[in-house]
């Protein structure tokens, strides 16, 4: 933190930043470490003043002219920064190699497709070593498009790239876009919009060659899919899409006009929960602190894939189906401290179907306002936590273990609503047809009271 603002952030050990001098103003500042950890922990060091002088770095000035053209070859070969003065750059495609920096002079800086040009991606990351900073993109608008449409593309082998204080607006598909065999790709500190057509923010795609994705600090808004998608849909995978990050985003207005019946009747319509959520994660030891997530139809956080130890801290999410949504393969999870205002359900765990379920997650100290269903586990959710929970309003039981198993459940509240038994046992069906019993369960000082 430089002055109080942001300079940046690193997701990896041995968490250094590199910062070249000559891109910052000259003269006296005062500097900090903020640190946060993976249960939403921080801590901040005291403020170091120090001095910054002009310096000689090998720095490319360019404008949107002739001087242009040999930047745009240079950025290709990598190991240059170039900075891009005022104004607006219509290009096809603009691709950075290893060592590359792009540096613009701010939101005057604008890179554009020409008018009506379809293209795969304005700004293609490919390499190592690369930044993108300090520019805004414009898409160019039109039609939603299945592929191509893309703000920035990362590609398959990248690796120690990121996107600092970018805008991004009238995306036509994703705002960025990663896949194949990355690491330490993060999207910090920008402004993503959708304008209500696009189809994704943050669009990833995991694997077992993935690791280390990050989305920090950013606003993202007006999209049809997801705000932001750390993607991985193999099951029980053990290092899948190791360490994504999400830390401290707006996100809001998540909505797929296709999808409008299933506000009527999600059980009938067609692709109902496939789509328009705030977060998705599905890999492991993920990630999710301090987000606030708004108006995500479907719902704010969603967990797919192999989510083994993944952490959801401190979010706050507010005008959505569901707060968040556990897919079956999440285990050994941590679901603390969240508020969820405005839902139908808090917290579901999905069932056990075809050989795959969730279990032995700790749900503690969340704060549900007015769901209909507090937290649901449904059948074989099994061995969980779940202490120490608030439930305000909404209906009773606000805790369902429908055919779940050997959890502990202790010491929650709920207030300012029926006082009825907060916490239900429901018997419920495998997907074989057989009855699943709720057994083994311990309730211990769990109670409702008039007010919180």
């Amino acid at each position: 933190m430089l002055d109080g603002r942001p300079l940046g952030s690193d997701t990896t050990r041995p968490y250094e930043l590199d910062v070249d001098p000559s891109l910052l103003p000259a003269g006296r500042h005062r500097l900090r470490v903020d640190a946060v950890d993976s249960l939403g922990r921080r801590a901040s060091t005291k403020p170091t003043v120090l001095t910054i002088e002009p310096s000689g770095s090998n720095v490319v000035e360019v404008a949107p002219d002739e001087s242009f053209v040999d930047a745009r070859d240079a950025l290709r070969q990598g190991n240059v920064t170039v900075k891009l003065a005022p104004g607006r750059y219509e290009l096809r495609k603009l691709e950075l190699g290893s060592g590359a920096r792009l540096v613009g002079s701010g939101n005057r800086t604008v890179i554009a497709p020409p008018s009506g040009f379809r293209y795969w991606a304005l700004l293609v990351a490919r390499g190592r070593d690369i930044r993108i900073s300090n520019l805004a993109i414009d898409g160019g608008g039109g039609p939603a498009t299945e592929e191509g449409g893309i703000a920035v593309a990362v590609f398959d082998g990248s690796r120690d790239v990121r996107l600092q204080r970018l805008r991004i607006r009238r995306v036509r598909s994703h705002g960025v876009n990663v896949w194949g065999a990355h690491s330490s790709v993060s999207v910090q500190d920008s402004v993503i919009d959708g304008g209500g057509s696009a189809h994704a923010g943050v669009f990833t795609l995991g694997s077992d060659r993935s690791r280390d994705t990050s989305v920090i600090r950013s606003r993202i808004r007006g999209f049809r899919s997801y705000g932001v998608l750390l993607g991985q849909k193999e099951f029980g995978r053990p290092a899948a899409a190791l360490h994504g990050v999400a830390l401290d985003n707006d996100i809001s207005d998540i909505r797929d006009p296709a999808r409008d019946a299933c506000v009527r009747n999600a059980r009938y319509a067609s692709g109902c929960g496939t789509n328009e959520g705030g977060i998705w994660t599905g890999g492991v030891e993920a990630a999710i602190i301090g987000n606030t997530i708004r108006r995500a139809r479907w719902d704010g956080i969603e967990t797919v894939g192999s989510s083994t130890r993944t952490t959801i801290v401190a979010n706050r999410i507010r005008g959505t189906r569901t707060g968040i949504y556990l897919e079956h393969s999440t285990n050994h999870s941590v679901i603390t401290r969240n508020v969820i205002d405005g839902v139908e359900t808090g917290i579901n765990v999905e069932w056990l179907h075809e050989g795959v379920g969730s279990s032995r997650n700790t749900f503690t100290f969340n704060r549900v306002l007015g769901a209909e269903s507090g937290l649901f586990l449904d059948v074989g959710s099994d061995g969980n936590r779940i202490v120490g929970n608030v439930f305000v309003g909404g209906g009773r039981p606000a805790i369902t273990l429908q055919g779940s198993s050997d959890n502990l459940v202790r010491d929650n509240v709920g207030c300012r609503g029926p006082t009825t038994s907060l916490v239900g046992l429901e018997s419920a069906r495998w997907d074989d047809g057989s009855t699943a019993h709720s057994r083994s369960n311990r309730l211990d000082g769990n109670r409702s009271v008039a007010t919180c």
